[in-house]
């Protein structure tokens, strides 16, 4: 197997291009000129492509800056050059006392962001990206360190999969145990009757907001279905708010024959995400500044005769050091049983992850390195848009859930992760993993601790190199992180000593997992994607791989047992609410997709999709050994396809995005 850089070279000489001694802009572009564009062959079969032929140059880049971070351009259309951090960092935070330090805050971040698009000369920005499942989602059997995950041990049906017991997560499917809700296509929540094979929709709920909303994702509480929705306009309401907004919606489901709203909560900016504990919701927002003046707000309860729309105070808002984002995160609270908005904070900066406990919030965004602000802002850097690297960097904001919404710290460190179950709180220490790159602009991967005030105390990095993070799983003081390129190794790290983490084993096997699941405190089961190269350049992916490691001996961890479907495809491989788990059974359901695409058609001169089917799979680990229960085909989703999967009783309940319901019975 080639490596990338052998593999661009080659497609160069293919092309009739000598290929360049070096990988930077001046090089390619010097080798480029007046060469032709290739049309792109046809693929043979379906799959996603890892890796492109040489017929677009800029996806054969695409690839490989993922790895190497390199710059090419091709005509006018540049990939930016990435700047190695290789260490992590602390980041001052900063309280506003009035709105003008609000205001002259705002004022820095929109100079910057001018500053920063003047330095590309307007030229389009093109973001690195792997062909690949890099938001596939990882998951885990329990808390990522010290609880149990979510799911109703003793319960005859099964709560959402989460990372942590008691922290819900929202989702577009959940069960009572007597109903089924399920968000369609359609914008409505359809309400079943869990009755085996005479399961029938009983009641619906539609999007009949004030504006334009489109629902997102629900919760289920008590006699609640809450609701979240995003919308984008205010043209019925006579006051100034920000066009994008995220709306809380509490239904009365206590008469299923008569679902009635009680509350509709608004908070400005787009919804990131959210999470429930003990009937208290925390809605995470991000709200893009049109000017200086732009501040976020809360709406107590639209629907009343007397809502209120309130601006979060100036001493509730806050600032990161440097911030680069011309815009707000807030963190609202709302009380869903007694239907009161509480607590709201705000931080100047964007938030595109979260992760959360039952104590802490951590909020992430990428941001830049220090060093660019300061250059950028003081005119430093040129007006040449190759001077300006990307973002590469982290930022996380620490704010307690236990403390009102205290924001108690600020931090950052090198690179990017993959999903919340990259991090991990533990014995008052948070460890986050990352893909950064090197000083060479190289792929490599990270270990970070943090003590609570978001100091680096320890890290190992630098290790994969060439590879980025698909999966990581906590298990108190012990991480396993899978990282892929051509292989999937599973790397075990000693956490024991905060201050000084140790790669203690890692094993490879073909193949990635995008979710890691502990069995026990010896055996991990991964869940992810079958890869072949089928003589090709590169790896494709060719369906599901369920395998089990056993870790019992961290300095040696070994597989021991695999299993492939070829041309299967899961929700399960990228998202892990789709993953349903029996605790009170021990086995495990994955909704799936078949399809066989290897007829190929010469009226068409394509491949056609001979064959397909969908389902769920059910399986079991004894011994570290996968025994399949069974697959079961479902006659309802013949031509589409079951994403998501719940039981109730003995029944496994099945539904799609665009079709009805089906069940069959557990064996």
């Amino acid at each position: 197997m080639k490596n990338d850089f052998d593999f661009i070279k080659d497609q160069f000489s293919s092309d009739g291009v000598n290929a360049p001694a070096e990988i930077n802009e001046q090089s390619v572009l010097r080798q480029l000129q007046g060469v032709e564009p290739i049309k792109e062959k046809k693929k043979s079969k379906k799959g996603l492509v890892i890796g492109i032929t040489s017929a677009a140059v800029a996806s054969v880049a695409v690839i490989t800056a993922a790895a190497i971070a390199v710059t090419m351009i091709l005509g006018n259309r540049p990939i930016q050059v990435g700047t190695p951090v290789t260490i992590a960092g602390t980041a001052k935070l900063t309280q506003f006392n009035s709105r003008d330090e609000v205001r002259s805050a705002l004022d820095n971040t929109l100079k910057f962001n001018e500053r920063l698009n003047g330095s590309r000369n307007g030229l389009e920005k093109y973001a690195i990206e792997e062909f690949a499942a890099d938001d596939g989602a990882v998951s885990s059997n329990s808390s990522g360190s010290s609880s149990k995950s979510g799911g109703s041990s003793g319960a005859a049906h099964n709560d959402t999969y989460v990372q942590y017991t008691g922290v819900d997560e929202a989702d577009t499917v959940k069960t009572d145990g007597k109903y089924i809700y399920h968000l369609s296509d359609a914008q409505e929540i359809r309400v079943y009757e869990a009755k085996g094979k005479d399961s029938a929709q009983v009641a619906a709920v539609r999007s009949d907001s004030m504006d334009s909303s489109y629902f997102e994702e629900f919760y289920l509480h008590g006699d609640r279905l809450i609701v979240l929705s995003q919308g984008y306009s205010y043209a019925d309401v006579d006051y100034s708010l920000p066009n994008e907004r995220t709306e809380v919606r509490l239904y009365d489901i206590s008469d299923i024959s008569h679902i009635t709203l009680s509350h509709d909560f608004v908070q400005s900016g787009y919804y990131c995400s959210s999470r429930m504990i003990d009937g208290m919701l925390y809605v995470v927002t991000t709200q893009y500044a049109t000017d200086r003046n732009t501040i976020p707000m809360i709406c107590r309860d639209y629907e009343t005769n007397n809502a209120t729309f309130d601006e979060v105070p100036a001493d509730s808002i806050y600032a990161v050091e440097n911030p680069t984002e011309s815009s707000f995160l807030t963190v609202g609270s709302i009380d869903t049983d007694k239907g009161e908005c509480r607590d709201s904070k705000s931080v100047l900066g964007s938030a595109q992850q979260i992760y959360c406990n039952q104590d802490n919030l951590y909020v992430m965004a990428t941001e830049y390195e220090p060093r660019v602000y300061n250059d950028l802002m003081t005119n430093a850097i040129s007006r040449s848009w190759a001077a300006v690297p990307t973002a590469d960097r982290t930022q996380l904001v620490k704010i307690s859930l236990t403390d009102g919404l205290e924001v108690k710290a600020s931090g950052s460190v090198s690179g990017t992760v993959n999903n919340q179950y990259s991090l991990d709180e533990y014995n008052g220490y948070l460890r986050i993993a990352t893909t950064s790159y090197d000083d060479n602009y190289y792929q490599v991967n990270n270990l970070y601790v943090l003590d609570g005030e978001l100091n680096p105390v320890g890290e190992v990095t630098g290790f994969a190199p060439d590879e980025s993070i698909k999966a990581v799983r906590y298990m108190e003081n012990t991480a396993y992180v899978i990282t892929y390129e051509q292989t999937d190794p599973l790397f075990v790290i000693d956490l024991t000593d905060p201050t000084t983490p140790v790669i203690t084993g890692e094993v490879k096997i073909s193949g990635f997992s995008s979710m890691l699941v502990p069995i026990d405190e010896n055996t991990v089961l991964g869940i992810g994607y079958h890869t072949e190269d089928e003589g090709r350049e590169m790896e494709i992916q060719e369906g599901l791989k369920i395998v089990t490691f056993d870790v019992s001996d961290k300095n040696n961890p070994k597989v021991l047992d695999t299993k492939v479907f070829k041309n299967y495809y899961s929700d399960v491989q990228y998202n892990p609410k789709a993953l349903l788990v029996n605790f009170e059974r021990g086995d495990y359901t994955i909704p799936y997709s078949y399809s066989d695409w290897n007829a190929w058609d010469d009226a068409y001169y394509e491949t056609r999709k001979i064959e397909n089917r969908s389902g769920v799979i059910n399986f079991c680990v004894d011994g570290g050994k996968i025994n399949i229960v069974d697959e079961y085909v479902s006659d309802v989703f013949r031509y589409s396809t079951v994403d998501r999967c719940v039981y109730v009783g003995d029944m496994i309940y099945m539904l799609g995005y665009d079709s009805d319901i089906d069940c069959v019975q557990y064996k």
